[in-house]
């Protein structure tokens, strides 16, 4: 009967996996159109709202907002939304007009332009030691990793989530840095500081002047502050969306914090899928936009603010993840004159190492006149994940319950030797479930830090993940609860 009541919880959750398996999914089991594509996988995947931007043969097919933002107001195509580690190829983009205009130099030592990196010391890729002159291309293709306890004024409170291929072993080796993957959020920001130094113009009027009055981006910004109302963002808990109302410090806008719309992202991708003759920006002629997706460094995987990749051969070029609130991803086919950008209403792992990659990948089946099937589900799983969180705290919440039941049966033990052994080792495993549940919560930051190469706090780790992270906390909580009980009835019995 015992063993019965233990396997209960499970049988209840394979039964819950075995409905949400054979449940019917409604809507298309196949997509030819961009629309019925994205509108249909919004609600399928979990997602509160985005806008999408989709350019076929140098022309805009497709720019279009679905669904809402975190207050659950409706999106428009020219809504203001942060656009995340996306920024990188917007301050990249400056990066290289400027350096065509000859107003900055990518292969000079940074500390030209910032005296105060002189006592600096970052680490190449590569290599163990620092020391070595650094150059703003370094710190382009994200070659420099720095010690962020020594740049305070670099490191606000809001970071960037970059999003990596949809491919584990990639996502793994791009988010965990090694000797040889230096990847910072720092790098972006502190380029913004040496161009400001070296133009005497501040980061969000070299933006204007540069890139968006010339294309007529006028959303796009460099200065949240200056616009009245940012569409808030959304987290997401098991697929339920709640609002986050938090601005991103000044300091991030070069690499997390530009502020765009669905409508401007397509002017830009336009102009850079397909400049017309004569359509020429400061620095940048129709004949030097390819240059900007091209590596830093011959063996490199970054360009001017972008990532390459590659995916069954193809070469991919693409940017995006997460800030608190916001994720984007936008990938350019310049080979096909094409490209897709989905800008979101909701940050979160999931959301954009998963969710915004699969959609992106469905978008380029249509894209290149092929069909896409439906895909993944990921808000029924979402949903089954949540159901099974709550059977297990409840049968862990039963077990609390029932701990008196638990102290008085071990102390039957202790009439031969054998069951004295047992009642030993049962008494000592629960001890050290109390330990190890302890220790994994208050190491969870720790771990993670060493892992992704920057510092995570509890915050870090509610706010991007904010579902995962409570199953985390409440089964290691829970846990010690019912075996401190345990142990209470258990002591409290024996001195009976």
């Amino acid at each position: 009967m015992k063993f019965l009541r233990r396997l209960l919880p499970w049988i209840v959750i394979a039964l819950a996996a075995a409905l949400a398996f054979y449940l019917p999914d409604f809507g298309p089991e196949a997509y030819r159109d961009f629309e019925s594509y994205f509108a249909n996988e919004r609600v399928r995947q979990g997602c509160v709202g985005y806008e999408i931007v989709v350019i076929k043969d140098g022309k805009v097919a497709l720019n279009k907002a679905f669904g809402f933002d975190g207050t659950h107001q409706p999106l428009e195509i020219d809504t203001p939304l942060y656009i995340g580690p996306s920024s990188e190829i917007l301050t990249g983009f400056l990066l290289y007009q400027l350096s065509n205009e000859k107003r900055i130099e990518l292969d000079t030592h940074l500390d030209f332009y910032l005296p105060e990196f002189a006592e600096i010391q970052g680490r190449l890729a590569g290599q163990k030691q620092t020391g070595a002159q650094l150059t703003l291309r370094m710190l382009a293709a994200h070659r420099v990793a720095f010690p962020e306890r020594d740049l305070a004024m670099f490191t606000p409170s809001a970071s960037g989530l970059e999003a990596g291929l949809p491919d584990p072993r990639f996502f793994l080796e791009t988010h965990f840095p090694t000797q040889q993957y230096t990847r910072s959020r720092l790098s972006y920001r502190i380029l913004a500081a040496a161009m400001e130094r070296a133009t005497g113009q501040s980061f969000p009027e070299l933006l204007e002047q540069y890139i968006t009055i010339p294309l007529e981006m006028y959303v796009t910004t460099a200065k949240p502050s200056s616009i009245a109302t940012i569409a808030p963002g959304a987290g997401s808990f098991f697929g339920i969306a709640f609002p986050y109302r938090e601005q991103l410090p000044f300091a991030a806008a070069a690499s997390d914090g530009i502020v765009s719309s669905g409508a401007d992202i397509a002017r830009f991708l336009r102009f850079l899928v397909a400049p017309r003759p004569g359509e020429a920006l400061p620095g940048m002629k129709p004949a030097d936009v390819t240059n900007l997706y091209q590596p830093l460094y011959k063996d490199g995987d970054t360009a001017f603010g972008w990532r390459i990749g590659e995916i069954d051969g193809a070469r991919l070029i693409y940017q995006g993840g997460s800030v608190k609130g916001y994720s984007s991803r936008i990938t350019i086919y310049p080979e096909r004159n094409a490209a897709i950008a989905i800008l979101c209403a909701q940050d979160g792992v999931i959301i954009s190492n998963f969710v915004l990659p699969m959609l992106t990948a469905g978008a380029e089946r249509i894209l290149f006149g092929k069909v896409s099937t439906r895909l993944f589900p990921t808000r029924r799983v979402l949903i089954l994940a949540a159901f099974a969180f709550t059977i297990y705290i409840l049968s862990l919440f039963a077990q609390t319950l029932a701990a008196y039941a638990w102290a008085r049966d071990l102390l039957k033990y202790r009439e031969s030797n054998l069951s004295q052994l047992y009642a030993r080792f049962a008494y000592l495993r629960t001890i050290l479930g109390i330990l190890c549940r302890i220790a994994a919560v208050a190491l969870a930051p720790t771990v993670l830090s060493m892992l992704s190469g920057r510092a995570i706090t509890f915050g870090d780790i509610f706010s991007f993940e904010p579902g995962f992270a409570t199953i985390f906390m409440g089964c290691m909580l829970f846990g010690s609860l019912r075996n401190t009980s345990r142990l209470v009835w258990h002591a409290r019995l024996r001195r009976q």
